[in-house]
């Protein structure tokens, strides 16, 4: 590429890509499942799988260290809100819900559903 000979080196690089790319999949032709085949391509990458178990510590230990800085001793339960209904449903009349329904407009949906439904 120096003198300027840029054709040459990139046909020469195409066919560097090329070789590459047929040795690999020469490399994978014969693997069957995907635990083998991400080995293989870790392999050809040169990325390690994981890092390997640490002596002296084990499952039991770590899970009981981050149970103990996830647990706040001192936590106690907040109190209900009071901003719900209250518990005692309330008991309307029917001369309230009569009074109720005289007082909508007559405009209203429910005002012609009502009177649809009574002239049926």
């Amino acid at each position: 590429m120096h003198m300027g000979r840029v054709e040459e080196a990139g046909a020469l690089a195409a066919r560097i890509g090329k070789d590459i790319a047929r040795h690999r999949q020469h490399q994978l032709k014969h693997i069957d499942d995907a635990k083998d085949l991400w080995a293989a391509v870790r392999k050809l990458t040169g990325r390690r799988q994981q890092a390997g178990p640490v002596d002296g510590i084990t499952a039991e230990q770590l899970n009981n260290h981050y149970a103990g800085i996830s647990t706040d001793i001192q936590y106690s339960q907040p109190a209900l809100k009071q901003t719900t209904l209250p518990r005692q449903p309330q008991i309307i009349s029917t001369w309230r819900v009569f009074e109720i329904l005289d007082h909508l407009r007559p405009t209203s949906s429910l005002v012609s559903s009502c009177r649809r439904s009574i002239l049926l």
